[in-house]
C-alpha cells in the first residue's frame, strides 16, 4: 500500500519535472540535467547514509526519513526561485536516497528467499501502479487550468498520507544489527564492503543500465511534449510505460525464481539495447519514442527487481543495507552522468544520446555472467565470498 501510494505522487515528479523548469524557467535541456543532477547527487549521499542506518536503525525508520524529506520536496512546483527548486529539489534527492535503502533493505529481511524475485517483483509493481495511476491525474491536473502549483498541492497531500501509514501501520523489519556495533561500521563498514569484488560486480551491474535509464526519463517527456505539444500525451506515454514494466516486473521476478537468475537478466540487458537502437532510429517521430521508450522503461525496471535477488543471493542479510546503499549511491551517480550525458549530446544528434547510453549495457552482460559464475563457485568455496582485492 505505501508502494502504491509513493507512486502516485513520486512518478508524476519524475515525469513533469523537466517540463516544469522548460515552461516556468526557459531552461534549455543540458540545464535541466544539471538541475536533475543535483538531486541525485544528493540521493547518492542520502543512500550511503540510509544503508549505515538501515543495519543499525532498523529498515522500517530510513523509510520513514525518506517520506518525510518527500513531503517537503513537493513544495518545489508551487515556488517559481530558480535557487528554491534548486533546494528543494536535492531534499528530493534526499527522499529517494532514504525511501530506496529503507525500503528494498525492508523487502530482503522480511521476505522468504525462496519467492524473493516474486516479493521484489510485487514491491516494485506498487510503485509502477501507482505511477500508471498518478501520471493520467497529473495531467488532467495540469491541463485543467490548475496548473504546477494546484500539481504540487496534489503531491503534497498524498505524501503526508504515505507518511502517516509508514509511522502507524508498518511494523519492523527483521535483520536490525546492534546499534553500537552498526556506529563503529558505519561509512568504514560501507567502504571495506566496496572492496569486495562481488559487491563491485553488483555495482557495476546496477550502474551501466542507469545511464541509459536516465536519459529516458529527462529526455523522453521533453521530446514527446516538443512533438505532441501537450501534457496529456506526456502523462499517456508514462502511464504506458509503467503499465509495461508492471508486466515485466512481474514476468523477470517469477522467472527469476522458477528457472534462475541468468536468463531474466540477459534478456532485460538485450531489451535495453534494443531499446537504444530504436530510440537512436526514430527518436524525431512519436510512434518511436512511444514504443522503444516503453521498451526500455520496461526492461530497466525489471532489471531493477532482479537486483533484489542478486543482493539476496550474494550477501549476508546484516549487511543488505549497506549494500543496498552503494547500489543506490551507484545508480545516483549513473543517474547524474546519463542526465548530463543526455542533454549534452541531445544538442549534437536527437538519437545520439540513446545510441551511447544504450550501448554501454554490453559490458553489464559480462558483469552479469562473472557474478552469477562466481555465486556458482562459491557455493562450493562459501569463504571466498569475503574476499577482497
Amino acid at each position: 500500500m505505501l508502494q502504491f501510494l509513493s507512486g502516485i505522487w513520486y512518478m508524476p515528479q519524475l515525469a513533469f519535472f523537466p517540463i516544469y523548469l522548460e515552461e516556468t524557467l526557459g531552461f534549455l535541456p543540458v540545464v535541466i540535467a544539471a538541475f536533475v543532477a543535483a538531486g541525485q547527487l544528493a540521493g547518492l549521499v542520502a543512500g550511503l547514509a540510509g544503508g549505515a542506518l538501515s543495519d543499525s536503525r532498523g529498515s522500517k525508520w530510513v523509510l520513514v526519513l525518506g517520506l518525510l524529506c518527500a513531503s517537503v520536496a513537493t513544495l518545489t512546483f508551487r515556488v517559481s526561485q530558480p535557487w528554491l527548486i534548486g533546494l528543494l529539489w536535492v531534499v528530493g534527492g534526499l527522499a529517494v536516497g532514504f525511501h530506496t535503502t529503507g525500503g528494498q533493505s525492508y523487502v530482503t529481511r522480511a521476505a522468504d528467499p525462496s519467492g524473493l524475485g516474486l516479493a521484489s517483483a510485487l514491491y516494485a509493481l506498487c510503485l509502477t501502479l501507482g505511477g500508471a495511476t498518478g501520471n493520467p491525474l497529473a495531467g488532467r491536473v495540469l491541463d485543467s487550468g490548475g496548473g504546477f502549483p494546484a500539481f504540487g498541492l496534489m503531491l503534497l497531500a498524498l505524501a503526508l498520507a504515505t507518511l502517516m501509514g509508514a509511522v502507524l501501520l508498518l511494523p519492523a523489519a527483521p535483520g536490525r544489527v546492534n546499534a553500537s556495533r552498526a556506529a563503529d561500521e558505519g561509512s568504514a563498514g560501507s567502504l571495506a564492503l566496496i572492496r569486495r569484488t562481488r559487491v563491485q560486480m553488483l555495482v557495476g551491474i546496477r550502474f551501466l543500465p542507469t545511464i541509459y535509464y536516465a536519459m529516458l526519463g529527462v529526455l523522453i517527456p521533453l521530446l514527446i511534449n516538443r512533438v505532441a505539444g501537450n501534457k496529456s500525451t506526456v502523462a499517456l506515454y508514462a502511464s504506458a510505460s509503467l503499465i509495461v514494466a508492471s508486466t515485466a516486473q512481474l514476468a523477470a521476478g517469477r522467472a527469476a525464481d522458477r528457472f534462475g537468475r541468468r536468463g531474466p537478466a540477459l534478456i532485460g540487458f538485450g531489451t535495453l539495447m534494443l531499446s537504444a537502437l530504436g530510440l537512436a532510429a526514430f527518436a524525431d517521430e512519436l510512434w518511436g519514442l512511444f514504443a522503444f521508450g516503453v521498451l526500455g522503461n520496461a526492461a530497466a525496471w525489471a532489471l531493477a527487481a532482479l537486483m533484489f535477488c542478486l543482493v539476496s543471493d550474494g550477501v549476508v542479510r546484516a549487511e543488505h543495507g549497506r549494500v543496498f546503499g552503494l547500489l543506490h549511491a551507484s545508480w545516483s551517480a549513473a543517474m547524474i552522468a546519463g542526465s548530463l550525458l543526455g542533454g549534452a549530446l541531445l544538442r549534437v544528434g536527437v538519437g545520439l544520446p540513446f545510441l551511447v547510453g544504450g550501448l554501454l549495457n554490453g559490458a553489464a552482460v559480462f558483469l552479469v555472467l562473472a557474478y552469477l559464475t562466481q555465486l556458482r563457485d562459491d557455493a562450493q568455496q562459501p569463504e571466498a565470498r569475503y574476499e577482497v582485492i
